[in-house]
């Protein structure tokens, strides 16, 4: 009998023994390792002969528990291995066991959270807050919010996609609103011996709040070029480079157009140790970046409300991003970047790149 292992196979180790999940499988299996060895001696056609005794036997049994599951199917030499299935074909490997790994995680039981609270207190808890030091410079930043009188629906309505801008200068009480309303905090919560923690317009998993804000500035009124980070308790601004390279963020978000005319660019950027010390499961980097969508539609929403427009991405070059930002390795990284300016819109308020369907269109 010639069987060969499914492709894509994941076998992966972990703290309870050996993993093994493939899209095209309904389920994932704890296996040992003579398993493993089996599966991995399959990625190419393997002959099992299906007469066997003793250890042999042993071997046939686990090969046909196998099949029976679909982690090894029959195959002729020259037969190709199964495509994998709708979406897993496009998005590859690496997002299957991604989407695996953080489904149906074993979440705290009722009866072991006051375990669970004593042995959080014994890791020290990381800072809500990226203390800049008493001697780096700060830019304060108005506190008077500029007024929105926008409503909430029109708000909810006129919300758009703006990816071209006039190339003026956005106000310094419009840029410093826009900083408050998406990434300070409006109150505190005190919850003891967890900590002081903030209570930001965004939503976020434990109000852990671990995503930060970094600023490039290209024109905006009263404030000097350059990139900055938000220091979200001051409410100002820590310079990081003096240089804002319009075509530099260009090169590095796929040369979308944003930075042409765009006034400013946010770049979101997770300070993954404030959410990893209280969730220690794998499903908290699915928390992350949910919290960071969260994030990117409060400045979506407010900038509407005061006359911006915004255009958001997740198309950039990671590494090259955090490099820019003087980000710590591993522990920190970008997550989005989003360019702000005054947009450029048609009569009708919706942006200029848009057009109205003219004829009927398929709903199929």
């Amino acid at each position: 009998m010639l069987v060969r292992a499914v492709n894509p196979l994941f076998i992966q180790p972990d703290a309870t023994g050996i993993q093994v999940s493939s899209p095209l499988v309904p389920t994932r299996l704890r296996i040992g390792p003579e398993i493993a060895e089996l599966l991995i001696s399959a990625r190419t056609p393997l002959s099992v002969p299906e007469a066997e005794c003793g250890a042999a036997s042993s071997r046939l049994a686990a090969v046909e528990q196998l099949l029976a599951l679909g982690f090894l199917v029959k195959a002729e030499e020259d037969e190709p291995a199964p495509a994998a299935p709708s979406p897993w074909d496009a998005w590859g490997p690496v997002a299957w066991w991604f989407h695996q790994r953080t489904r149906n995680v074993a979440f705290l039981p009722a009866e072991q959270v006051g375990d669970f609270r004593s042995e959080l207190l014994t890791r020290p808890r990381p800072s809500g807050y990226a203390h800049p030091g008493p001697e780096t410079p700060v830019l304060l930043l108005p506190r008077v919010r500029r007024p929105m009188t926008m409503s909430f629906q029109d708000v909810l309505e006129q919300r758009r996609t703006h990816r071209t801008f006039t190339g003026q200068p956005v106000s310094l009480d419009a840029f410093a609103t826009l900083l408050h309303y998406s990434f300070a905090p409006l109150r505190f919560s005190d919850c003891g011996d967890l900590g002081v923690t903030q209570l930001r317009a965004a939503a976020t998993g434990g109000a852990r709040h671990e995503t930060d804000a970094y600023v490039a500035v290209f024109d905006v009124r009263d404030v000097s070029p350059g990139l900055y980070r938000y220091d979200a308790i001051r409410h100002g601004l820590l310079p990081v480079d003096a240089r804002a390279d319009r075509e530099f963020w260009e090169g590095l978000t796929s040369r979308q157009g944003f930075f042409t005319t765009g006034s400013f660019a946010l770049i979101t950027v997770a300070v993954a140790e404030r959410m990893s010390w209280k969730y220690r499961q794998a499903r908290a980097y699915r928390f992350l970046l949910q919290d960071v969508g969260h994030v990117a539609q409060v400045v979506s929403m407010t900038a509407t409300a005061l006359g911006l427009g915004a255009a958001i991405t997740g198309a950039f070059q990671d590494d090259l991003v955090d490099q820019a930002l003087g980000l710590d390795p591993g522990s920190e990284f970008a997550t989005f970047v989003m360019v702000c300016g005054i947009p450029r819109t048609r009569d009708d308020g919706m942006p200029l790149d848009s057009d109205f369907p003219s004829k009927p269109w398929d709903l199929s």
